[in-house]
């Protein structure tokens, strides 16, 4: 599978929705692009929505919390929402969901089967 991003605004400043897997050979361009948006629009907020994120890695968990960083220095809201499954369980288990957020989508367990 592979990544893709899509930037929309909202009404409070941007939504990011992350799609496929998120590696070391894809963080540093989505960095840099993030980066990018932060310093020059300027954001309220921007949300990563990881609903459809099925992978991560710990380079990219690394470039989120280093995209909150820059967005609290930029006064910029930096959020994770939607992670699920094996996303929810990588940023809870790194300490990284306690930084950014990441309540689990409403419909989507975070990914514990149910007996």
């Amino acid at each position: 599978m592979t990544f893709t991003h899509q930037v929309r605004a909202d009404g409070s400043g941007l939504v990011i929705a992350l799609c496929g897997e998120m590696d070391l050979s894809v963080a540093d361009g989505f960095e840099a692009m993030v980066r990018r948006l932060i310093t020059r629009r300027r954001p309220g907020t921007v949300q990563l929505d990881l609903a459809e994120l099925r992978f991560i890695d710990s380079t990219a968990v690394s470039v989120i919390v280093r995209l909150w960083r820059l967005a609290r220095r930029e006064h910029c809201c930096l959020r994770v929402v939607n992670p699920t499954g094996l996303v929810y369980r990588v940023l809870d288990v790194t300490g990284a969901l306690a930084v950014v957020g990441g309540d689990p989508a409403p419909d989507r367990a975070p990914g514990v089967p149910s007996s």
